[in-house]
């Protein structure tokens, strides 16, 4: 049904106007409302996406910065943290030397003292981050000894032992690295149960022994095979590789037709393998062979494969001059990865019938004179093997082989005579050869018939036979005058025409030059008296009536007046003992080391019961020491010269030295000042240990873990909101424990124990002040890179408003304009229609 309104052009042109200008209208009111001008994907697609991306990175980098804030709070709880306990420190070293400088001990009995100490050794620099050790030639091994050098065991760390802690090699932990020395030590019988390896807060490794006391000896240096220092040296020039050359030079081709080959073992020190070259070994993956005529590239190749295919760290190549030396140009050269004096290579030829007299340079086949025959007069030539075909028939077994070039009437042939020859000749000259063939065992008769059969294949007159006497192998020539000559060019099977050899090649074992070994001693208890001590003055010198030479340190017991330095030697109330120093114990020497002189003295202290154990002697800065080995006021020493020659000790007539131990603080007891002051330490101990735990910020505590491993309180600061930028700022174990603080256990009634504390305490204020120049630098980072990421998020927020935002101004100005338009369409509206009643009027 249509409508019954009729609207004028005029009244419906002004309506839509009026509708145009409502929406523009509301557009513009949204936008002054919201303030922006693209608030859906249909206002302005480009526009609305690339300001949600950058609002929603502005928002991801919001984020982080909570985290970021945590974390400079966290480094700033660990920062005061050190602050307080460097004061901690402090008092405790106080302390201890007030403890040290109180000399009251009072009577009684020793109530103890520093216990035997173990030797330890640490490394001279930390371990920062990992290691790569993931082959041979990166290398970390130690060398380590349990009696002053005299035996040395090595601990290999490098890619071949590491695998046992860890599938990455190239990225070892310290952690890793002690499993594995603590590992290979409990493997050694020389080491087991004797000595242990441990990581310290500092990052460095530490070796410390099982046994106490000054009898425990250790030395750690980096072994002759190290490129790696973990902080025991390494040698000063880099270690080089063991290399075994070939004898002879590879041909540009080797032949390996005919079933030719050449087989040798190869060992590494872990691995032997045994590599085989013949026309059908395999070059590569891809389906690449030797062939019959193998160039010298691709022996290399098959050789390498086999070796790596095998797990073996050895490879091959043709030597050069520029790099390996004339002696190795053109020849095979074989390379351990492993460097220095411990790195293993071997070869050992097995069987060889390619390429000729020399192989491929690990063979030899020398022809024995008198196979090349001249002819005479009236005379057939003939050539005779040295073997008895009849009672030694040869083996073909394993590719063994044997060439023979004969020259028959100036016409030369070559036969070569293996397990594949057939032993028929055919029907007329020039005919290949039939019959079976040979196999690995055949009889003497069944070679000749395979040799004539090749002879008449290749239209020679020449013949093979057995020597009915002898039973050696014969070739004869066709006639008598004939120029005829019948040699062996390579021959493994023994017909007795030549000496067929096997050689190694020239060996070079890796160089490697020797570490200065780090090296500690254990100390005995001590309850902070003192031994009774003689030192002896300088002795005279050869320029000065002496017998003492200044420049070599060493004494001259030789002239027509043997030299006697004698002396008597008492230990408390007990028996005077003579010690004989003259040539009746040191020889008639010009040249008699101190060490010498000393080990004669201790020698004959040792020999007498009352003295044995109690007394030793030494020199010390080139002065000769008579010292008790036990402390306290009752050790005392009486020594008297007794001969007509001065070492220090004068010459016979001359007082009596005489030396006494002391006890501690004086007198034999114990100091209640100590006491007391022991306690006050040990309770410091504890607060500086609960500080330490203490320092933690939101659950996070940079300076106590209780375990050793730093990633228990590593705290890792993400940058950037994809995580690819962070930072990981590693804890550390700075309680009591971890700074190398121990308790005392003696009430400090001991000198050395407490010298032992202020070393520890002068040790632990090195680590803090270091660790807070750490934790200094790394807030910083965190600092600026908050800085940076509150700059990048006011970017983001700004370039996306810019993108979406309206101008209110122009919002404003176009509401203004668009509400004036409005009102003039409502008006022209009006006038249309007062029109359209005009013209219904005049119709009435």
């Amino acid at each position: 049904m249509s409508s019954s309104i009729t609207l004028t052009a005029a009244t419906r042109q002004n309506l839509l106007s009026l509708q145009g200008t409502a929406d523009l209208l509301t557009t513009t009111q949204n936008r002054l409302s919201t303030g922006k001008k693209v608030t859906s994907a249909l206002d302005n697609p480009t526009n609305f996406f690339t300001s949600q991306s950058l609002s929603a990175r502005s928002s991801d980098l919001s984020g982080l910065l909570d985290g970021l804030s945590n974390g400079v709070q966290t480094i700033q709880a660990a920062n005061q943290g050190i602050t307080s306990l460097q004061k901690l420190v402090d008092s405790a070293k106080s302390t201890a030397q007030q403890a040290l400088a109180d000399k009251s001990g009072g009577k009684g009995t020793i109530l103890g003292g520093v216990a035997a100490q173990s030797a330890v050794t640490t490394g001279t620099s930390a371990i920062t981050g990992t290691l790569d050790l993931s082959s041979l030639a990166k290398d970390a091994s130690v060398d380590i000894s349990l009696d002053g050098g005299a035996t040395k065991s090595t601990l290999r760390l490098d890619s071949s032992t590491l695998k046992s802690v860890t599938t990455d090699t190239s990225k070892v932990t310290t952690d890793q690295l002690v499993t594995a020395l603590n590992g290979q030590i409990a493997a050694n019988s020389n080491l087991a149960g004797k000595v242990s390896a441990s990581i310290g807060t500092n990052g460095r490794i530490s070796f410390t022994t099982t046994d106490t006391g000054a009898a425990a000896k250790l030395s750690v240096s980096g072994s002759l095979n190290a490129t790696t220092d973990i902080g025991f040296g390494k040698p000063a020039t880099t270690p080089t590789a063991a290399t075994v050359v070939a004898g002879a030079a590879l041909g540009a081709t080797t032949d390996l037709s005919n079933g030719k080959s050449s087989v040798f073992s190869i060992t590494d020190g872990n691995k032997s393998v045994s590599v085989t070259l013949n026309s059908t070994t395999a070059t590569d993956n891809l389906g690449g062979t030797l062939g019959d005529s193998a160039t010298d590239a691709n022996v290399i190749k098959a050789i390498n494969k086999q070796l790596s295919d095998a797990g073996s760290t050895i490879t091959a190549k043709i030597g050069t001059t520029a790099v390996d030396g004339a002696a190795a140009n053109g020849k095979i050269v074989l390379t351990s990865q492993d460097l220095g004096p411990d790195a293993q290579l071997s070869i050992n030829p097995i069987s060889n019938t390619a390429g000729g007299a020399t192989g491929i340079g690990f063979s030899t086949f020398t022809a024995s004179p008198g196979t090349v025959v001249a002819p005479a007069t009236g005379v057939t030539a003939k050539a005779t093997g040295g073997v008895d075909l009849r009672t030694t028939p040869p083996s073909l077994a394993g590719g063994k082989s044997a060439t023979f070039s004969i020259t028959d009437a100036g016409t030369t042939k070559t036969i070569t005579i293996d397990s594949r020859s057939l032993d028929t000749a055919g029907t007329n000259p020039g005919d290949a050869a039939t019959g079976a063939a040979l196999g690995d065992n055949p009889t003497g008769a069944k070679i000749v018939s395979a040799i004539n059969a090749q002879l008449k294949a290749q239209s020679s007159a020449a013949v093979a036979s057995i020597d009915a006497s002898t039973g050696g192998l014969v070739f004869t020539a066709s006639a008598a005058n004939v120029a005829f000559t019948a040699s062996a060019t390579n021959d493994t099977i023994g017909l007795g025409f030549g000496t067929a050899g096997a050689t190694s090649g020239s060996f070079a074992a890796g160089f490697g030059a020797a570490v200065t070994a780090i090296v500690a001693n254990g100390t005995d208890a001590s309850d902070g008296s003192s031994k009774a001590s003689i030192t002896g003055a300088t002795p005279p010198t050869t320029a000065n009536s002496g017998i003492y030479n200044t420049t070599t340190n060493k004494f001259d017991f030789s002239g027509g007046t043997p030299p006697n330095a004698s002396f008597t030697l008492q230990l408390g109330s007990g028996a005077s003992k003579l010690i004989d120093v003259s040539t009746a114990t040191l020889g008639s020497g010009a040249a008699v080391s101190q060490a010498s002189v000393a080990k004669a003295i201790n020698d004959q202290i040792n020999a007498d019961t009352g003295l044995q154990g109690k007394v030793t002697a030494s020199f010390v800065n080139n002065k000769l020491t008579i010292q008790s080995t036990a402390f306290g006021s009752d050790q005392t020493l009486t020594v008297k010269a007794a001969g007509s020659t001065d070492i220090g000790l004068g010459v016979s007539g001359a007082v009596a030295q005489t030396s006494a131990g002391t006890d501690i603080g004086g007198s034999k007891g114990t100091s209640s000042t100590r006491s007391t002051l022991a306690t006050q330490y040990n309770n410091l101990l504890t607060q500086i240990s609960q500080q330490a735990q203490d320092a933690g910020y939101n659950g996070v505590n940079l300076l106590f873990r209780n375990g050793a491993s730093a990633n228990e309180n590593t705290l890792r600061l993400t940058f950037n909101e994809k995580g690819t930028s962070t930072l990981d700022i590693a804890g550390v174990k700075f309680d009591a424990d971890g700074l190398g603080l121990k308790a005392t256990t003696n009430n400090f009634q001991s000198d050395d124990e407490i010298n032992t504390a202020l070393n520890q305490l002068t040790t632990a204020t090195a680590s803090l002040r270091a660790q807070s120049s750490t934790f200094g630098s790394n807030l910083s980072v965190v600092q600026n890179r908050q800085d940076f990421s509150k700059n990048l998020i006011n970017i983001l927020d700004t370039g996306s408003a810019n993108l979406t935002n309206a101008d209110l101004n122009e919002e404003a100005a176009n509401s203004q304009a668009l509400s004036t338009r409005q009102s003039i369409g409502i008006s022209a509206l009006s006038l249309a229609n007062t029109a359209q009643q005009g013209i219904l009027q005049l119709l009435r």
